[in-house]
C-alpha cells in the first residue's frame, strides 16, 4: 500500500481545489462573471439620505471637536 500522506512542504491548495472540481463536476464560480445589479427607486433615494446623513454627521463631529478648549 502506498502512503498518500502529503506534507506541509506539498500541499497546494489552489491544485487541490482544482482537482476537487473537477472530480465533483462542479461549476468554478471564479471564473463566471458577475454584473451588478441596478439600483433604482426607493433603494437609490435611501442610499443618496445615507451619504447625506454619514456627511452631515461628519461635519457635526468636526464642529464638535474644534469646540474643545
Amino acid at each position: 500500500m502506498k502512503n498518500n500522506k502529503k506534507t506541509s512542504k506539498d500541499i497546494d491548495l489552489d491544485e487541490d481545489w482544482e482537482d476537487f472540481i473537477k472530480e465533483e463536476g462542479l461549476i468554478d464560480y471564479n471564473k463566471i462573471p458577475v454584473q451588478k445589479a441596478e439600483i433604482k427607486g426607493w433603494v437609490q433615494i435611501a442610499f443618496w439620505f445615507l451619504r447625506i446623513y454619514i456627511l452631515v454627521m461628519i461635519i457635526m463631529v468636526i464642529i464638535g471637536f474644534s469646540r474643545i478648549h
